[in-house]
């Protein structure tokens, strides 16, 4: 494959995800600046449980999904993707059924009917722009994107402007637009479900493939998530909010990373069919390569000037303005993770889902044995030393990993 392919899919791609996540933030800094205060608490609560939910959707249907249909051509394509669909209908029964009982536990049926409306529209737009991305229409599926995340802005701002901004309208239209965003999508992919689909099989096949994904996204997010409480644990609920805040701004390179962890998959199980492992491992390495470049040079400016993006984001009042080391330390800690993640995409890509797991099981494992004294002795940067020492523990397997599965001779054994 000529490196122009490569290049214009990873510009897509990024292209893509950049507009996704800026959508996304500008949904969230709405709310927070509209929104009480406890009724923004209450989002951040169930954004929340969608994200925990949204997992299970992703890793066993989207996820195997995103890596069989660059494999296959013509009619077995759209069969595969026609009971994906399906599948995702089924799937939203137990899980609607689990967000409907969290919110009767949290006192908020209230909220049920556009709660469940928002999950269930939400999966459906993931999973037309997934099938779209799967076949490497990374342009095309940026018109459902733009619709669906920059429609929820714009429908929160008429909210505003009319005065009728609340929780449940916010919910109920940030539904439509997902479901907006799902029919622009269905209708790129020309979506039909009249295809003769073998249900038991595909999920049976999916669910081989997909529950190693699944372990690799929960220990993720746990490997991230544990650290607050930790940091709650020992310094209080504003050493969380601290945590939060450094986070805040690592995560500005989130596009370029969900970008490429979009295009690695499919691009490794295609390469992989051409010239074995080895094969997957050049083709991957080139979008590795594309990414490094702008995501190394913002950590490093903000290793090197860490009190602006903390001005710039919080205030020049702020008190997490003080918080410069925490920020150098954890862009180290961001950029030893930068190429631990592309590898377990590049693992996900041929198959190799549970290397991945057992590489990210080796990280977590070192944050649970460091975190607690190095937040103790070190409060804030102990923690994202903690995190720095684990990803150097994730890159090592990883790369381990690497060499062993891109040599053909070990993947024939």
């Amino acid at each position: 494959m000529s490196t122009s392919i490569h290049v214009r899919r990873a510009s897509w791609t990024l292209i893509d995800q950049g507009l996704v996540s800026l959508g996304a933030f500008l949904v969230n800094v709405q709310l927070a600046r509209q929104l009480p205060a406890e009724q923004f608490g209450v989002f951040a609560l169930l954004l929340g449980g969608l994200l925990g939910l949204q997992l299970f959707t992703s890793s066993l249907l989207l996820y195997p999904m995103s890596i069989s249909m660059p494999v296959l051509q013509g009619i077995a394509r759209e069969r595969l993707f026609a009971a994906t669909v399906q599948l995702v209908a089924a799937i939203c029964v137990p899980l609607c059924s689990v967000l409907a009982i969290a919110l009767l536990a949290l006192h908020r049926s209230d909220l049920i009917p556009a709660a469940l409306a928002l999950l269930v529209c939400w999966q459906a737009q993931e999973a037309m722009r997934r099938g779209l991305l799967a076949a490497f229409r990374h342009s095309s599926a940026i018109y459902g994107d733009v619709v669906t995340y920059f429609g929820q802005v714009a429908a929160l701002l008429v909210l505003t402007r009319l005065g009728h901004l609340t929780l449940e309208n916010a919910l109920y239209s940030m539904a439509i637009a997902y479901a907006a965003g799902a029919a622009i999508q269905a209708a790129q992919l020309r979506l039909s479900v009249r295809h003769h689909a073998e249900l038991r099989a595909t999920a049976l096949e999916f669910w081989s493939i997909g529950s190693w994904s699944l372990g690799n996204n929960l220990l993720a997010l746990l490997r991230v998530q544990i650290l607050p409480w930790v940091l709650a644990a020992f310094g209080g609920i504003a050493a969380a909010g601290a945590f939060q805040a450094v986070l805040n701004i690592v995560n500005l390179t989130n596009p370029i990373l969900l970008g490429l962890c979009n295009v690695i998959p499919q691009t490794a199980a295609r390469a992989q069919q051409i010239g074995g492992n080895s094969e997957a491992w050049r083709a991957v390495r080139v979008y590795i390569l594309m990414g490094a470049p702008p995501t190394f040079t913002y950590f490093a400016l903000i290793a090197l000037v860490p009190w602006l993006p903390l001005t710039v984001l919080y205030g020049a009042n702020s008190p997490y303005t003080s918080l410069t080391l925490a920020v150098q330390v954890l862009a180290l800690a961001w950029s030893i993770g930068y190429f631990a993640e592309m590898i377990c995409s590049y693992l996900h890509g041929v198959r190799r889902a549970r290397l991945a797991l057992i590489t990210n099981l080796c990280g977590l494992l070192a944050l649970v044995v460091l975190a607690p004294n190095l937040i103790k002795l070190y409060g804030l940067v102990g923690a994202c030393l903690a995190l720095t020492v684990a990803n150097l523990v994730r890159l090592a397997a990883a790369a381990y990993v690497q060499k062993r599965v891109s040599s053909d001779a070990y993947a024939a054994a």
